[in-house]
């Protein structure tokens, strides 16, 4: 099986390999955007369909598009990359439980922003298992992006409750999910990688639908049109999309741009749903892309660095 090659920063390649990544990643937030209203509009508490059984028809969907896509590779399938699609599998399913229940108990506005913790868990997991240490500037990014998250969903009175420790561990799983996924696809083929976590996320779902749900089909052509939008598009090539990105993008800058997600969810809440755009969601808004563009900044220390370090060499 073919590994995926190693990144060369120094390549001239490299940096429309970033911005293509980043603008992928931003597709695939404005995707998990218009999503998050569809799915609110298709999952009400007398139906027509309930969460979990939601999740399992939507990933149904994306695990057999995937298949299909991968019909020629099966074979290519083995112990290790069955592990790894298994636990990155767990990661998401238990993200996307935690937050099912967790909204239950708490209100969508802290839940919003406690699911956008993620954002600080990345880098500092990544310092602490990966020994690696984010650069000032991505630490001041992340730090903007929460304070517009925090804008954008925190209202005057929030308050901890413990629907908010599920959604933290939401957050915590998909962080994690995050860096063991930077890890993999430089290891197994992303197809493969894909079409299995599809597929344990259809099984788990399609399990706990029937232990906690209700099982049925949908029943209205708007739900048939959000689980193919969501099958096909925010689950089999979203997800696609994340791993072939963090072949070039860092998981703290993964994290950074996919923080974009309530930003879009916003836009389209308005345009579908008819909420209201209020000063809050233009100031969270705007300081989230601000955390997001940050990392963009040239560093002028190293600049300085380079240019002393030239006259040095030419004159050796």
């Amino acid at each position: 099986m073919a590994l995926a090659e190693p990144v060369n920063n120094k390549s001239p390649g490299v940096l429309s390999d970033k911005r293509r990544a980043e603008a992928l990643l931003v597709a695939v937030t404005v995707v998990w955007g218009l999503t998050f209203a569809l799915t609110k509009k298709s999952i009400t508490p007398l139906g027509p369909l309930q969460p979990f059984v939601f999740m399992a028809w939507r990933f149904w969907l994306a695990f057999i598009v995937m298949a299909l896509f991968c019909a020629r590779r099966m074979g290519d399938i083995d112990r290790g990359m069955f592990r790894a699609s298994l636990l990155l599998g767990v990661l998401l399913y238990a993200s996307y439980a935690f937050q099912t229940f967790g909204l239950k108990y708490t209100s969508a506005g802290n839940a919003g922003f406690v699911t956008g913790l993620y954002v600080v868990f990345v880098p500092v997991l990544s310092y602490i298992l990966l020994k690696q240490k984010p650069e000032p500037r991505a630490v001041a990014s992340v730090l903007v992006a929460l304070a517009g998250l925090a804008v954008l969903s925190v209202q005057s009175n929030f308050r901890v409750n413990f629907g908010d420790y599920l959604v933290l561990a939401c957050a915590f799983c998909y962080s994690v999910h995050i860096l063991l996924l930077d890890r993999y696809v430089k290891k197994y083929d992303l197809a493969l990688l894909t079409m299995l976590q599809m597929g344990f996320l259809a099984f788990s779902n399609t399990a706990s639908g029937l232990i906690f749900e209700t099982f049925k089909p949908p029943g209205t052509a708007f739900v048939w049109m959000s689980i193919i939008v969501c099958g096909l598009f925010a689950s089999a090539a979203a997800f696609y999309i994340q791993g072939f990105a963090q072949l070039t993008l860092t998981p703290v800058r993964t994290s950074l741009v996919l923080i974009m997600e309530p930003v879009f969810s916003v836009i389209f809440g308005i345009i579908i749903l008819g909420e209201v755009l209020t000063w809050r969601t233009w100031l969270g808004c705007g300081l989230i892309l601000a955390g997001m563009l940050l990392t963009e900044i040239p560093d002028y220390r190293s600049l300085l660095k380079r240019e002393k370090k030239g006259p040095e060499e030419a004159e050796a």
